[in-house]
């Protein structure tokens, strides 16, 4: 069973880990080795993660018999960002459960729009859950040339 919380401190070791090892073991099949070593070249310190998460409205972790398997920040204006779910524990709805409680909080506060910009891996998990490419931006990141898909999803009145 899946269960969904807001972050504690506590989780940041475990959120860094994962994005990394999500990153080189899901995302490099469809990545070159060098667009990898530029996305994640080791494993962000925790005061890289504690000033991102800050800036999100906010994080959303996922466990399962608590242990961490997935995460993703939630900005007050209906981005999405940092979605990420364990390496191991890809397939299992993990992300279909973190994406509802997104949705759940946007209602509460009245956001009409979900957008996101979702990697070459991410574009078929966000379009099962109804996210629509709407453009696609090309951006340089630490020297390495990267496409992402500009996602949107129209949440229910």
């Amino acid at each position: 069973m899946v269960a969904i919380r807001e972050y504690r401190d506590a989780d940041i070791p475990i959120c860094a880990r994962l994005y990394y090892d999500t990153v080189i073991n899901i995302n490099a099949r469809d990545y070159t080795p060098e667009q990898i070593k530029a996305w994640s070249p080791e494993v962000w310190p925790d005061s890289f993660w504690r000033e991102r998460f800050q800036r999100a409205h906010k994080v959303f972790i996922a466990e399962i018999e608590n242990n961490i398997v997935g995460f993703s920040e939630y900005h007050a204006d209906g981005h999405v960002d940092t979605f990420y779910v364990h390496h191991e524990h890809q397939g299992q709805g993990i992300g279909k459960r973190l994406m509802q409680r997104i949705e759940q909080e946007a209602a509460q506060t009245g956001v009409k729009k979900l957008y996101l910009e979702a990697s070459i891996t991410g574009r078929p998990r966000f379009a099962r859950m109804g996210f629509a490419i709407v453009g696609e931006e090309v951006k340089e990141y630490r020297g390495a040339i990267f496409c992402q898909a500009l996602m949107e999803k129209q949440l229910a009145p």
